[in-house]
């Protein structure tokens, strides 16, 4: 008769705890040895695809910056065609205005009257263009006169055209085909909504020929 002692409970639990800490063991050795490597193989070739999708992103982000500056400088150059295009035809217009014998006598014209801005506080540039169009038999002569129409404490007022010191004088028109005149005035203080005018009289005659109000740019 063979008598067989009785191991205590808890070395059971002990026992399957082991066999519990083995097939762990064997499981992190099969993922360590296996599967994790190829996790790792997996993840450097995610991470050079990246770094590729990232060198070809900045590479495209660079060719759309050349695109579009490339792009800005064809409008700007369109633009600048356009705006000689539009200097050429007016130029064309003008000479064709001097050209054109249809009439029997010459004609006077105002071809062009600009005001623009000028370097200084209240100040201004004006340029006149004045033209004989038809035939060009006889010269123009007379006198060119500039005034100020504006608001003051209220009420209209005409007043002379200043340079900064003095009344600018009429100037002495004298041509045959055209003629330019270009000057510069200043603003006088206190007023309000002011305009330029403009008047040609012919010599010998009392009417102006001419008479033109153009506001000043804002």
């Amino acid at each position: 008769m063979t008598v067989r002692s009785k191991q205590p409970w808890y070395w059971q639990w002990f026992v399957a705890l082991l066999l519990i800490l083995f097939g762990y063991l064997v499981g992190y050795w099969q993922f360590t040895g296996g599967d994790y490597i190829g996790l790792i193989q997996s993840v450097n070739s995610l991470l050079r695809d990246n770094q590729q999708l990232e060198a070809r992103t900045v590479y495209r982000e660079r060719q759309l910056q050349v695109e579009r500056a490339a792009q800005q400088s064809l409008a700007d150059e369109l633009a600048a065609l356009q705006d000689e295009n539009m200097e050429l035809k007016s130029e064309v217009a003008f000479y064709r205005g001097i050209l054109n014998e249809n009439s029997a006598t010459g004609e006077l014209k105002l071809h062009s009257f600009k005001i623009n801005k000028g370097k200084l506080p209240d100040q201004y540039e004006y340029h006149v263009l004045l033209i004989q169009s038809g035939r060009h038999e006889r010269a123009v002569q007379g006198d060119l006169k500039f005034g100020l129409a504006a608001l003051q404490n209220g009420e209209e007022v005409s007043l002379p055209l200043m340079d900064g010191i003095v009344a600018i004088e009429p100037v002495k028109v004298n041509f045959k085909y055209y003629q330019r005149i270009d000057g510069s005035f200043v603003l006088p203080p206190g007023i309000s909504k002011p305009s330029v005018t403009l008047a040609l009289t012919e010599k010998g005659q009392k009417e102006p020929k001419i008479r033109q109000k153009l506001d000043l740019p804002k």
